[in-house]
């Protein structure tokens, strides 16, 4: 009788550290998927803020000069009465559109208030990576352009964010500083589109939307998880005859 007790509270001892593993490792990840639910909706509220930002600034509309001197916003509006391309082209690689891999195709462009890039147009890639498209023509520039910050993504090899062809340069990512050294002279800190609209779908990769239904999702999964802590806990204590 004694061993048959002992054996049993060893039984019991084990089921119950194997109970608290499963435990910790639960709230351990209830608490990551919880993390992850909040993060999508911040990202969902980031998203709807770029998007309204953008419909604001697009009822506005200013001269470049004055947008330098009073703080310039990004998707406003700017008119410039002097631009002009310096003949420098920059291809930035892997643009979808529509489905299609190309180049967003820039200029670097001299205006009054100082240097800056210029986007052109999206282009289609070739099947042949070592050739780039025909360069564009940039000989008139237009006068209207939307305003558009820079954020730089994550590289991970830094050292062919850049490659050198005839007709312009090929780059992974627009490093404005980076340019600046390399071109040896100063770049307005922001770029300038000549596309005034844009789709929603052009500006945010993944929909506010979107992003609220995997915060939703998140959440649900982190919901089953505690309702499936608290069903083996309680199944474990009936078996123990607690």
């Amino acid at each position: 009788m004694t061993i048959t007790k002992l054996s049993q509270k060893a039984d019991k001892k084990t089921v119950s550290y194997r109970l608290i593993l499963f435990v910790v490792l639960m709230v351990a990840l209830i608490g990551l998927m919880v993390k992850l639910s909040l993060w999508q909706w911040q990202r969902s509220e980031q998203k709807q803020q770029l998007l309204d930002q953008y419909q604001q600034q697009s009822q506005l509309e200013t001269s470049l000069e004055q947008a330098l001197a009073s703080g310039v916003q990004p998707f406003q509006l700017v008119t410039l009465s002097d631009i002009a391309s310096s003949g420098k082209f920059l291809w930035l690689d892997n643009k979808v559109n529509e489905g299609v891999v190309g180049y967003d195709a820039y200029t670097l462009a001299d205006t009054p208030q100082g240097n800056v890039l210029v986007r052109l147009a999206w282009q289609p890639a070739g099947t042949d990576r070592r050739l780039l498209p025909e360069a564009i023509s940039a000989q008139e520039l237009p006068s209207r352009y939307r305003l558009r910050e820079i954020s730089l993504p994550v590289v991970l090899n830094q050292q062919h964010w850049l490659e050198e062809f005839p007709q312009g340069l090929r780059v992974q990512q627009i490093n404005i500083a980076a340019l600046s050294d390399y071109w040896n002279l100063e770049l307005l800190p922001f770029v300038l589109d000549s596309q005034l609209e844009h789709s929603s779908e052009q500006l945010v990769s993944i929909s506010p939307q979107k992003h609220q239904g995997y915060a939703l999702q998140w959440l649900l999964m982190a919901l089953v998880a505690v309702g499936l802590t608290v069903y083996f806990c309680v199944q474990n204590r009936n078996k123990e005859g607690l």
